[in-house]
């Protein structure tokens, strides 16, 4: 099996981007009718009580014992398999890929006859999150109440560190607490409103009252939303690329400077020679508001980049061979892509020895 895994992936090497693509989504295809199918077969199973039949006590003991499934996987396949027959409807769309199996167990509860057309349809292609935000329009979750309290301490127990030697007493050591940390908590509760629970150090709580005394507010525990809407805010105000080009483009109005013309005739200005590799942060601003803030790669067949986050200046002419930092020759690029068009440009090879050369001399 391990000489046919390793034949396969050396096929996989000789493919085209093209062909990988290909038979990646028909695998995909493959996959999630296979997922239905499964649905299918454990809806009737659930039925009969095959489970049960077969020793064991329950279907979900099945799934994981017998199928090998992933508890978690198992507790969406039988929630979808608890309305499959009276909606089939999202059996089918499982099989045609029109959701995953992740939102099919999110809208499992809420499906009826008289919805499920509907819902399904609304849902098509969104996201896991995006699901969230739709269904509690129909269900809306409780309010959080604002608190802020010390986690109570961890329980623990002694426990030995070493086999006892006869008339010698065992050295005792605290045990680490095995129990995991309640999980952070960003989910809808109404159409417009999210509830969030998190963690956090005494200085951060320091801070927090800190800065409550600074927006004269009185009650920090009870105007805790309030407060962190402010503090964003005012990071946003420094931080963010489109404030800071927004206060630029404030200060520039009005005045008509040599470099403005310049910029207004950007079609017949002359491509001037860079002296270093540093961008003006009037350009990187202006190249970052053109492309929207997200970066500009696109693939063959015109499909773009989602990111939105640590974009940089991509040169279309590599700097190293035309130094210029003019406008039209910078596009915004996430670190990824900017990587892979320099790879495309000078070679994996002679890139991967820049990228250990910088680290050397940074370590």
């Amino acid at each position: 099996m391990t000489l046919r895994v390793k034949n396969y992936l050396s096929q996989l090497e000789r493919r085209t981007h093209a062909e990988l693509d290909r038979s990646a989504e028909k695998l995909v295809r493959e996959e999630k009718r296979s997922v239905a199918l499964l649905i299918a077969h454990l809806s009737e199973m659930s039925r009969r009580k095959t489970a049960l039949e077969l020793g064991y006590k329950s279907l979900f003991e099945y799934c994981v014992k017998k199928l090998r499934l992933s508890e978690g996987s198992v507790a969406r396949r039988l929630r979808v398999a608890n309305v499959a027959r009276r909606v089939p409807r999202i059996l089918v769309a499982l099989a045609e890929n029109t959701i995953s199996l992740k939102v099919a167990g999110l809208l499992a509860p809420h499906l009826r006859a008289s919805n499920a057309d509907k819902l399904i349809s609304e849902c098509a292609g969104l996201t896991s999150r995006a699901v969230e935000q739709c269904l509690v329009a129909i269900e809306p979750r409780p309010l959080f109440r604002s608190s802020m309290r010390k986690q109570p301490a961890r329980p623990t127990k002694p426990y030995p560190t070493a086999a006892t030697a006869p008339g010698r007493s065992a050295e005792f050591h605290e045990a680490p607490n095995a129990r995991p940390p309640t999980p952070p908590i960003m989910q809808p509760a109404r159409p417009d409103t999210f509830n969030f629970r998190f963690s956090a150090g005494k200085k951060f709580k320091e801070k927090l009252e800190r800065f409550a005394e600074v927006m004269g507010v009185e009650d920090p525990v009870q105007h805790q939303a309030v407060l962190l809407e402010a503090a964003v805010d005012l990071a946003l105000l420094k931080k963010d690329p489109k404030k800071r080009l927004e206060r630029r483009q404030k200060r520039e109005s009005g005045r008509k400077t040599t470099e403005s013309r310049a910029r207004g005739g950007a079609g017949s200005a002359k491509v001037t020679e860079a002296r270093s590799r540093y961008v003006a942060a009037a350009v990187r601003e202006r190249v970052f508001a053109r492309a929207g803030y997200q970066c500009e790669y696109r693939s063959r067949d015109g499909k773009r980049c989602s990111s939105r986050t640590g974009l940089e200046l991509e040169h279309t002419r590599p700097f190293g061979v035309s130094p210029t930092h003019d406008e039209k020759l910078l596009k915004a690029f996430c670190g990824a892509h900017n990587r892979l068009a320099a790879d495309r440009f000078y070679g994996d090879d002679f890139m991967k020895a820049k990228v250990a050369a910088a680290r050397s001399r940074s370590g």
